[in-house]
């Protein structure tokens, strides 16, 4: 019983709680490598689109390329995280040809936008632990003018582990009822609408200094983990109602998780 509560697969981890990359390209391309083709550090001399006003202060100082091309970096995560950017493809002249920007976690294309899109951050996108290459790739045809693929602080996110022991555990299930789920709309950051999220229901079992930790966290987005090492990242939108068990020594919660992905797919 002990070796099963110390090896337990069922994980609860804060989102969010490190922010261990931040590449914002002020002073160059960093550890990012051109692999083939152009990409550089936007600058005044080299935006050939010479922007001004808005537009032109949100594309210097980022990663771009104008004739196509494949930049990436290799990055560590310690734990469960995620990663976020902004992104603008340009496309002036749609006729001549079009153009688009790819991102890719290990060779696996986690994102493609076509031109023309706006500067736009993205959703986030789940990174397992370990080692990972990412890579953008840009490709262009037909004419190079009035096009161009843009990305700019590029972040990683790293969760941390939360000290407990899930206790019960019902394995995650649809929930189709979107339209009464009003805490998760308009949270673009959390969410896109989808044809079902995922409703888990567990319980937790925490020590005293673990339990005030976590209820001081936990209006946060959390990730779980399932006994299929399937990751869900999600809020508690319900009433956290905790009990005291073992004369106040031990903290018993019963939690209900939404995620914003399918049941049996999960977040990375």
């Amino acid at each position: 019983m002990r070796d099963l509560l110390k090896h337990h697969k069922l994980k609860l981890i804060q989102a969010r709680h490190k922010r261990i990359i931040e590449d914002d390209f002020d002073n160059g391309l960093g550890e990012w490598k051109v692999i083939e083709g152009d990409w550089h550090q936007v600058t005044v001399d080299t935006n050939v689109d010479d922007k001004t006003g808005i537009e032109g202060d949100f594309l210097i100082n980022s990663a771009g390329s104008y004739m196509g091309g494949i930049i990436e970096r290799e990055i560590f995560l310690a734990n469960y995280g995620e990663i976020v950017f902004e992104r603008y493809v340009k496309n002036g002249e749609m006729k001549s040809g079009k153009n688009k920007l790819n991102f890719y976690i290990d060779g696996v294309l986690k994102l493609s936008v076509e031109g023309p899109s706006p500067w736009r951050r993205i959703e986030p996108i789940g990174v397992s632990p370990g080692k990972h290459i990412v890579r953008f790739e840009y490709i262009v045809e037909g004419s190079l003018a009035h096009k161009s693929g843009i990305f700019d602080t590029f972040t990683v996110w790293e969760g941390r582990t939360i000290n407990t022991t899930i206790a019960k555990c019902t394995p995650p299930k649809p929930l189709r009822q979107i339209a009464q789920n009003k805490t998760l709309r308009g949270y673009t950051r959390f969410q896109e609408m989808a044809a079902s999220d995922t409703e888990i229901n567990f319980s937790a079992m925490f020590d005293g200094p673990s339990f005030l930790e976590f209820m001081a966290n936990s209006d946060e987005i959390f990730y779980f983990v399932d006994e299929f090492g399937k990751c869900y990242r999600g809020l508690f939108p319900n009433a956290i109602d905790p009990e005291g068990k073992v004369l106040s020594e031990l903290y018993y919660v019963n939690l209900v998780l939404i995620a914003a992905q399918k049941a049996g797919v999960g977040f990375v």
